[in-house]
């Protein structure tokens, strides 16, 4: 291999790749970055087997083609700082890779092309496995405010998104058994049969691949067991989780309430974050706050959270909108602020209530697209 090209355009494809590549010790070469060059681009690859992500760029001057495996750490490094428009690359020996500016000349160790897996060389996306489309910054706002609960890396049928379709509408739902996020999205077309888990470190990987992207049309595709995001020049495969996902919709239909609080969402989160600090380093329970619901005689209501460490404690007190019967509960504050932190501050939040031990039930107002189910913890005196 021996090109000349753009040294932008190259650390950008690597960068892009990347995103998709863990350290193995077992499989060094799963570590590195595959780049062919081929019909004047160079096609990349990252891979963990799991999660496989493939970008492309033009070549300025092809001198000769051919293929490479590195690891990107040094080579990212080195790149970023120098200031060429143009660099270039050249193999040699099969054991060296050489990167040439106009003033200097850096040799890298590679790796042998052979032992790279041989991860979808030929991408032919058929048609009629496209499923939907989205704005990226859409989908990403969709997948932080679901991602934060699928927590369970060592449960890998709930350490995932799950997307389903409903007629001309998207769900997407995760879960970790101690709380539950849903999130209903309108599309404009009808998609039939529908049902995928999506791994959560492929999730991660797309968000902050398209994150910084100006809105680029993401079309998703379904092929076998495989799920493709595709954009431009990028395409990003993942396998599907195929064991069984918690039935979420009896979850969602089957839990009664009778107790309701309204209250201003930044005023909660300003509460949230003072009793955190208490509560996060508390060694019997962490992140365990106490709150108790209180008609007076006068007819108002309040809000008593209490939290504490093996140092210190706090009481804070707030006039509410609470209707039903007092009411006890452990909470874990930390779940509840990941959740809340996704509305805006304006916004009025609803947290409905049945028993100290069953599900709380967390919402925007006049808003029930996008659902929390918190479980409490156990009341300690």
């Amino acid at each position: 291999m021996h090109i000349k090209v753009n040294r932008q355009n190259f650390l950008t494809a690597v960068r892009i790749v990347e995103k998709s590549i863990k350290d193995n010790k077992i499989k060094p070469i799963l570590s590195c970055v595959y780049a062919k060059v081929k019909d004047n681009k160079v096609y990349f690859t990252g891979t963990n087997l799991d999660t496989t992500i493939k970008t492309s760029i033009d070549v300025n001057e092809v001198i000769r083609e051919g293929e490479v495996a590195f690891s990107p750490s040094i080579i990212d490094e080195y790149l970023k700082e120098i200031k060429d428009e143009f660099v270039v690359l050249r193999v040699e020996n099969g054991n060296i890779l050489f990167i040439e500016t106009e003033d200097s000349t850096t040799e890298y160790d590679v790796f042998t092309t052979e032992d790279y897996p041989n991860t979808f060389e030929n991408i032919n996306l058929n048609e009629n496995n496209f499923k939907f489309e989205m704005p990226s910054q859409e989908l990403v706002e969709i997948f932080e405010k679901v991602l934060f609960s699928a927590d369970t890396p060592d449960n890998i049928a709930m350490n995932c998104i799950r997307i389903e379709s409903n007629n001309k509408t998207l769900n997407f739902v995760s879960t970790n058994t101690y709380r539950l996020t849903y999130l209903k999205k309108d599309v404009e077309k009808e998609i039939n049969d529908f049902a995928v888990s999506v791994p959560a470190d492929t999730i991660s990987s797309i968000v902050k691949i398209v994150k910084g992207l100006d809105n680029e049309l993401i079309k998703i595709y379904k092929e076998d067991a495989h799920l493709y995001f595709k954009y431009k020049e990028t395409t990003i495969i993942t396998k599907l989780i195929e064991l069984r996902f918690p039935n979420y919709a009896d979850i969602l239909s089957n839990i009664t309430y009778d107790k309701k609080l309204s209250i201003n969402n930044e005023t909660f989160t300003n509460l949230l974050k003072r009793v955190l600090i208490f509560s996060r380093s508390n060694m019997e329970s962490k992140y365990s706050s106490t709150y108790q619901f209180k008609h007076s005689d006068n007819g108002e209501s309040k809000l008593i959270i209490s939290a504490l460490n093996d140092i210190a404690r706090i009481n804070e007190e707030l006039n509410i909108s609470f209707e039903g019967e007092d009411l006890k509960i452990s909470l874990n504050s930390k779940y509840l602020l990941e959740f809340i932190q996704n509305i805006p501050k304006e916004k009025e939040l609803v947290l409905e209530f049945m028993y100290a031990n069953s599900a709380v039930k967390v919402y925007e107002k006049d808003n029930e697209n996008y659902i929390y189910i918190l479980m409490p913890l156990a009341l300690r005196d």
